[in-house]
């Protein structure tokens, strides 16, 4: 994904606001795809826990959690 497209700020501010008790759930799946999900949503809300928004500019910095490809 291009890091200026809207889908990646939208995914973004989504992870951002997931409830607890879903990533959780995700984190202790037994599937690994699934768990690495988790963990690549719970990376996000640590690192921007009190940030601003995350503008098209800064997306570059979001990695697929299936693939770690970081032009997702």
């Amino acid at each position: 994904m291009d890091e200026t497209d809207p889908a990646v700020t939208e995914l973004v501010s989504c992870a951002r606001n997931v409830r607890a008790e879903l990533v959780t759930h995700l984190l202790h799946s037994d599937d690994p795809r699934v768990a690495r999900l988790g963990r690549a949503i719970q990376e996000i809300q640590r690192t921007s826990s009190g940030s601003p928004p995350m503008k098209p500019s800064d997306a570059g910095c979001v990695i697929d959690p299936i693939t770690h490809d970081p032009a997702w």
